[in-house]
Order: C-alpha cells, then sequence, then structure tokens
C-alpha cells in the first residue's frame, strides 16, 4: 500500500495515489480533505494551489499570499529593468523579488545576492566570543548583530521583539509567563533544560495545564470575594454607619424639680 495522506502532505505532495497497489488512479480533493487534520489541510491547499498556478505566479516569501507577475512594457534604463521584479505584498507589506523569489535586494543583481546571502548565512551561523555574529529577525528576516547587552533585541527594520539566543519572537500572557520565564510555554529554549528538549516541553506543558485547570478556580473565588464585599458595601456598611451615627446623639438633659 502507499503511503498515508497526510505523510505525503507533510513532504510537500499534493497529487497522492490511491492506497490500494492495484489502484494507479490519484485521490481526489475531497477525499484527502476528509482524511487530514485541520493544519495539514492548510498545507495540502497550499500545495494544491501551488501546482495549479504557472510560472508567472509565486507566493510571498513571508505570508505565502499569492502574486501573479505582470509583464511591463520595454524599459531600457538597467536600474528600471531590476526595479520591476521588485513586489510588495499586498497582505503583509513584505517587499521581495519575484524573479529570485527572495527578500527585496536593492541594487544588486540576483545572482550575486543569492552567493552574498549565502556567505551572510554561513557567516551569521559562525560563534565568535561564545555568541553567534548575528541573528535573523523572525519577522522581516534581516540579520542583526548583537555588539552589547541583554538578548532582548528590537529589529531596527519593523520593531519586532526576539530574542538574540534563540531567534523567537517575544510572546508573552501575564498568567502564563514571557519569553524569560523557565518553566513558561514562551520560554526561551536555552534558559531551560536546553539538552533535554522533550523533558523541557513535558515540563512546561505539564505546568501550563496546571494553571489551566487552575485558573477557573482562582476566578470562582474571585467573584465569590467580589460578591462578599459588595454585599457588605450594599448592607452592612450602611447599618454601620447608622449606628455610628446614633451613638453620637447628644443625651437630652433631664428638668430639675423643687
Amino acid at each position: 500500500m502507499n503511503a498515508h495522506p497526510k505523510c505525503v502532505v507533510q513532504v510537500g505532495q499534493a497529487d497522492i495515489s490511491c492506497p490500494i497497489t492495484e489502484c494507479s488512479e490519484h485521490l481526489d480533493e475531497t477525499t484527502v480533505l476528509f482524511n487530514l487534520p485541520h493544519d495539514d489541510i492548510i498545507k495540502y491547499k497550499y500545495f494544491l494551489e501551488l501546482g495549479r498556478i504557472g510560472s508567472s505566479t509565486k507566493p510571498c516569501p513571508q505570508c505565502k499570499h499569492f502574486t501573479t507577475f505582470r509583464k511591463r512594457g520595454h524599459i531600457p534604463n538597467p536600474t528600471k529593468m531590476e526595479n520591476k521584479y521588485k513586489i510588495q505584498c499586498p497582505t503583509c507589506q513584505f517587499l521581495w523579488c519575484f524573479k529570485c523569489h527572495s527578500p527585496w535586494h536593492k541594487g544588486v543583481n540576483c545572482r550575486e545576492y543569492k552567493k552574498g546571502d549565502k556567505l551572510l548565512r554561513h557567516w551569521a551561523n559562525e560563534i565568535e566570543h561564545g555568541q553567534r555574529n548575528a541573528q535573523k529577525c523572525p519577522k522581516c528576516k534581516i540579520h542583526i548583530q548583537r555588539t552589547e547587552g541583554c538578548d532582548h533585541m528590537t529589529c531596527s527594520q519593523c520593531n519586532t521583539n526576539f530574542c538574540y539566543r534563540c531567534g523567537e519572537r517575544y510572546r508573552q500572557l501575564r498568567f502564563f509567563g514571557d519569553h524569560t520565564s523557565n518553566l513558561s510555554i514562551f520560554g526561551c529554549k536555552y534558559r531551560y533544560l536546553p539538552e533535554r528538549p522533550h523533558l523541557r516541553r513535558l515540563v512546561r506543558g505539564s505546568v501550563c495545564g496546571g494553571k489551566l485547570l487552575i485558573a477557573p478556580v482562582i476566578l470562582v473565588l474571585g467573584l465569590v470575594i467580589g460578591a462578599i464585599a459588595v454585599i457588605i458595601g450594599l448592607f452592612v456598611f450602611p447599618i454601620y454607619c447608622l449606628c455610628k451615627k446614633k451613638r453620637k446623639r447628644p443625651r437630652t438633659e433631664m428638668p430639675w424639680y423643687e
């Protein structure tokens, strides 16, 4: 029998053969969608769309929004010739080159950019003085080099906050912690059990699950305490003020008789 649709989709194939060995047909779209979980349905539709489009349509490197390139008229200026491949995604506003499917490289042709980008990635991953030479912004993908300071970085291009050590965005929820929390699901992977990722995920997942179970109890307790405070404010406090006012009233003196 052939591979399960889920396995095939995860390696980027949209044309899925029938799992019955004797059958040479491909499964129709409805059958595949019925047998896939939600996350793989999104991938399948994306790969299916890629298979249907021609060379004049490509997805945005950042958000996967499809853009169709429309050829323009004769442009004699070399600079304008390069700029004709400049695409700004209408969904995420990311600037990219349609010709080489890379971030926009002003003043550099595609071949030079590809060569330089490869050298840049190699240099960025090298360890100097105990740290990477540079880290890539998770949103706009430009490389940023840290000369001093903490791991909390702010991209000068798009103002995204991210961690220099792991390259992930800073995320936080007050109840569940942030990127600097050892036991938070949003915590940096290098802060807690970096050499044991499976145990780290298990511990952090357990802590998160425990907090999810405790949260309703805390909410109920807060509502009860709030209700008690309202009752005290509406009934007990006015009665207390009234009693205090009566105590402060001056006593009338008895008349003297001879």
